[in-house]
């Protein structure tokens, strides 16, 4: 059975990033260890990291359409210069396989998804789309792929990919003026709904100890899109990539404080078109032994685990997101020049 994370590490984490009424929540930060020890790694998994290997851990998982996992890696590098290569904000630099990206704007409007493209094969496929797990989308959505196929006597490329920007701003609007709890159901077939406003508020509300001694940063993420805490930024990137031998272009929401000298991240993935759901996910790093331990954990939802041989499934699925997880840590230190 997955160990069950123990939510004070994100209370430990955050409370050294943020202070409350003026003054630092810890005087000194715990060891390092012991944040490892909180995380959900046990003394062999501490014991392995020291040697230097990336080690992976396992979450627990709150839905049947959840996978979550946690990995963390030494790297025989200066704290300074990993949180200079994490302060990075698109694509994120733990990306390995980013085609396109670019970053959501109120003022740009759709234009600043001016760089997406959609190929031929989909954009017939969108004109032709109905309720299911072809693509996520709302009911809504779907019926305006119909009217534009009503008005159209031929596949005009340019003006399917008009709607599919169109499609992808109004989606980041949405989450801007009500955060997850604007993001629209996908419709399923037949009749069933998909629901990665659910998903989202599960993920972030397994961080609840904030609740208790964060209010602030916890009723933020949950109740986004309320003011950030002092100190915080938040950008809105997209990403293009190809998902299932398919294109997907990916919005996110990313908030960053600075943390101890390095860098704490939350990340959203509030839309994707296919394949999952949505994700969230929270990577840090931490002095150690004169060097930086780097951490993710990830929580990603998708349809494809639940129903029949729903345990098959997500061992399967557990094994995709570890291999994908090595990949992104493995491009981190490539970058930082410090892979063995």
């Amino acid at each position: 059975m997955p160990r069950k994370l123990n939510h004070a590490v994100v209370a430990w984490l955050l409370a050294a990033s943020f202070t409350l009424q003026g003054r630092p929540a810890f005087a000194d930060p715990p060891p390092v260890e012991k944040v490892l020890s909180e995380l959900g790694m046990d003394r062999s998994e501490i014991a392995e990291l020291a040697r230097g290997g990336p080690v992976t851990y396992a979450l627990s998982e709150n839905s049947d359409a959840e996978l979550a996992m946690g990995i963390a890696w030494y790297l025989p590098v200066p704290l300074e210069k990993v949180a200079r290569q994490l302060r990075q904000n698109n694509p994120d630099p733990l990306d390995f396989d980013v085609i396109a990206s670019g970053a959501l704007n109120q003022i740009d409007g759709a234009a600043s998804l001016a760089s997406v493209v959609l190929s031929r094969k989909e954009a017939e496929a969108l004109l032709d789309v109905e309720p299911g797990d072809e693509f996520n989308l709302s009911v809504s959505e779907i019926d305006s792929f119909k009217t534009l196929r009503r008005r159209l006597s031929d596949v005009i490329e340019d003006a399917i990919l008009q709607r599919y920007r169109e499609l992808l701003f109004q989606r980041f609007e949405a989450y801007r003026r009500g955060g997850v709890h604007a993001i629209a159901p996908y419709a399923r077939e037949p009749g069933r709904y998909s629901r990665p406003a659910l998903e989202l508020r599960q993920a972030a509300t397994a961080s609840a100890a904030l609740l208790r001694d964060f209010p602030a940063l916890y009723k933020v993420w949950l109740h986004y899109p309320e003011s950030l805490p002092s100190g915080a930024e938040e950008a809105f990137p997209w990403v293009e990539k190809t998902v299932e031998g398919r294109p997907a272009v990916i919005l996110r929401h990313r908030v960053s404080t600075d943390w101890n000298g390095c860098v704490l991240t939350l990340t959203r993935e509030f839309y994707a078109p296919h394949s999952y759901n949505a994700s969230q996910w929270i990577t840090g790093c931490l002095a150690y032994r004169g060097g930086t331990v780097v951490f993710q954990e990830v929580r990603s939802y998708t349809d494809q685990v639940t129903g029949i041989a729903s345990d098959v499934k997500h061992m399967i699925g557990r094994r995709l997101l570890k291999d994908k997880m090595l990949k992104s840590f493995k491009r981190l230190c490539g970058a930082l020049e410090a892979c063995r």
